[in-house]
């Protein structure tokens, strides 16, 4: 494999869908190295889908996305996101279509949603395929470079400004790269969780670096719980879609209840945190090691189960699950997280030189809560936002020289014990600041972690960066989750159960050691 070059015009982090969109905005103008930690097939999400078609209608969607922010969403950030989608979503199906190979991308409705919105592959993962289809078109741009397999460390800062990344390449030695600028498209941070839908690299590298560099960052206390997500001891965490609950699927308990009506008139169609409430609320009264919920399709027409969820179905019965004949185990999982490097709507963070998009950024999007689908199209119009802000950097930055890289490192042994601290990292998030919160429960997560830091202070190994990375992002949901004095969308406290609109209609804000509301 090539390797990365010491100096380039622009440095994207991440080869997800913002990543790549990113790239091919900037590739106009001037030299664009990608840096992957992974191949790019496994940086993507399980699925998912991007809304908007012509039949959408964009007042609804305007209207249910700052319905399921819960008062904190950016209606800017919201219009723009529409404004500019179906240009996005055009380029996209002829670049799709341009590729030649692989499946083709059609809009369909899923669950209850009205009007036709969501963007799907046919016979393949929507992200999957999205990812196909922008890889083919950065790789036939010659100013891009996708290098896989190289780990950012860190963002090198001089003079209040970033000016290049340090990073471990494939062997576990360590590379420097100038720049004039870096856009962070990390993803998310689910792994700092026991229980997540999130794939392995969602070690929130990106947040972690931004804020060891001195950016502002912030909503970190809202993380979406998925309520469904198939749980057997060696299966991944998949998520079963909520189109199956619109579909008519029930949850039942243990005891085999359907319990959903006694939490919610809507029953499993009641906003995905009030389920996931209900789910672990029933997985804490039963008397069992290993509690579990179960998603029930057995009532339903077995062909057109099968039919319409053919991805589901297959997954399923390779871990001999028949949705149409089977009780499904299912219980909750951390899914997304709204917050994120702060932005303004073209990428720009509080550090000059550094810019954010999709999950690894915060614009105010999402608000309090993500409206299930709109982090694909987010991704789309907002890498493209920011690499075209981007550009300009090269006209107000000049790019330091390079540096020489530091004494090498050692990609060999795993460190000892490191696996045990990032499951004790995941455990106390996932009892102490997950679905269900109180103000002691997460004072006491607080101190725990704190009490780790000297263990993750001195990486020398890509999976010891990860679980700083991992410390630094879950420090900062804790500490922002702990100053919310209120519930809001997916931060929910049951000691302060209301909205405290007077005080806490504002965004969190991280740097260094203080929260603020703004």
């Amino acid at each position: 494999m090539k390797g990365v070059p010491a100096e380039t015009d622009f440095v994207v982090i991440g080869a997800g869908v913002t990543g790549l969109r990113a790239a091919i905005e900037l590739a106009e103008a001037g030299r664009v190295v990608v840096l992957a930690k992974s191949e790019i097939a496994d940086s993507t999400p399980q699925n998912g889908a991007a809304p908007l078609s012509d039949e959408d209608e964009v007042t609804l969607h305007l209207h249910d996305t700052l319905s399921a922010g819960d008062g904190l969403s950016n209606v800017e950030a919201v219009k723009v996101l529409l404004e500019e989608a179906p240009e996005r979503i055009e380029e996209l199906l002829h670049w799709s279509v341009q590729g030649g190979r692989g499946s083709k991308l059609v809009f369909t409705r899923e669950g209850t949603q009205g009007p036709n919105r969501l963007l799907h592959a046919q016979g393949d993962s929507t992200a999957r395929e999205i990812v196909r289809a922008l890889r083919g078109r950065a790789r036939s741009i010659k100013n891009i470079s996708i290098c896989e397999f190289q780990f950012s460390t860190e963002l090198r800062v001089e003079d209040g400004r970033v000016c290049g990344v340090s990073l471990l390449d494939e062997k576990g030695l360590p590379q420097e790269i100038s720049t004039s600028a870096v856009l962070l498209a990390t993803g998310g941070l689910g792994q700092i969780y026991r229980n997540t839908s999130n794939g392995a690299a969602a070690t929130g590298d990106g947040l972690a670096m931004a804020f060891s560099a001195g950016a502002e960052v912030g909503d970190l206390e809202f993380i979406q719980f998925h309520p469904m997500v198939l749980y057997l001891k060696k299966a991944p965490r998949f998520v079963l879609s909520e189109g199956l609950l619109g579909g008519g699927a029930y949850l039942r308990n243990m005891e085999m209840t359907h319990f959903m009506p006694k939490y919610h008139p809507m029953a499993e169609l009641a906003p995905r945190d009030v389920v996931a409430r209900a789910v672990v609320h029933e997985l804490e009264v039963v008397n069992a090691k290993d509690p579990v919920v179960y998603l029930d399709l057995t009532h339903l027409n077995g062909g057109q189960v099968q039919k319409r969820f053919p991805r589901i179905y297959s997954t399923c019965m390779e871990y001999n699950i028949d949705l149409t004949t089977d009780l499904i185990p299912v219980r909750p999982a951390a899914h997304y997280a709204m917050g994120g490097v702060r932005t303004d709507l073209d990428g720009s963070s509080s550090l000059p030189g550094l810019f954010a998009a999709g999950e690894a950024a915060t614009t105010g999007l999402h608000g309090a809560n993500r409206l299930p689908s709109n982090s694909l199209l987010e991704g789309l119009v907002f890498g493209a936002r920011g690499g075209k802000m981007m550009r300009n950097e090269l006209e107000h930055g000049a790019m330091k020289p390079h540096r020489p890289a530091r004494a090498a490192n050692s990609n060999g042994p795993v460190d000892a014990g490191l696996e045990e601290l990032i499951g004790e990292i995941q455990d106390v998030m996932w009892k102490d600041v997950g679905v269900v919160r109180s103000g002691s429960k997460m004072k006491g997560a607080v101190q725990h972690l704190q009490r780790l830091a000297e263990r993750v202070a001195h990486p020398r190994t890509r999976r010891a960066y990860e679980a700083r990375n991992l410390h630094t992002a879950a420090l900062l949901v804790a500490r922002c989750a702990l100053a919310r004095e209120e519930s809001r969308g997916a931060h929910y406290r049951i000691d302060f159960p209301a909205h405290n609109d007077a005080k806490f209609l504002k965004h969190s804000v991280v740097r260094g050691e203080t929260v603020r509301f703004l």
